[in-house]
């Protein structure tokens, strides 16, 4: 999907709602695990993901494991880090 969505349009669509839905989620996330007594966030800069941050990500897996990886952790994964988010444990 990934490699198609340039001149794939039903592809970019379907990548661009994936990653939409992936940075909502992460967004929730963070913000429910934010203390409600705190008025700043946990995390240094916003989240963030976007098709280049995706392709960095996934391009850093081993091609013969990439059908058998799921995405989704490691791109949430990747958002916190570049953003400099601090969950509570």
């Amino acid at each position: 999907m990934l490699d198609d969505a340039p001149h794939n349009p039903a592809a970019r669509q379907t990548l661009t709602a994936y990653l939409a839905g992936v940075g909502e989620a992460t967004g929730a996330v963070v913000q429910a695990a934010r203390p409600r007594e705190r008025s700043s966030g946990l995390c240094r800069t916003a989240l963030g993901i976007d098709d280049g941050a995706a392709r960095r990500v996934l391009g850093a897996i081993a091609l013969e494991r990439r059908a058998e990886t799921p995405a989704t952790p490691l791109l949430v994964a990747d958002m916190l880090a570049r953003a400099g988010c601090r969950l509570p444990e």
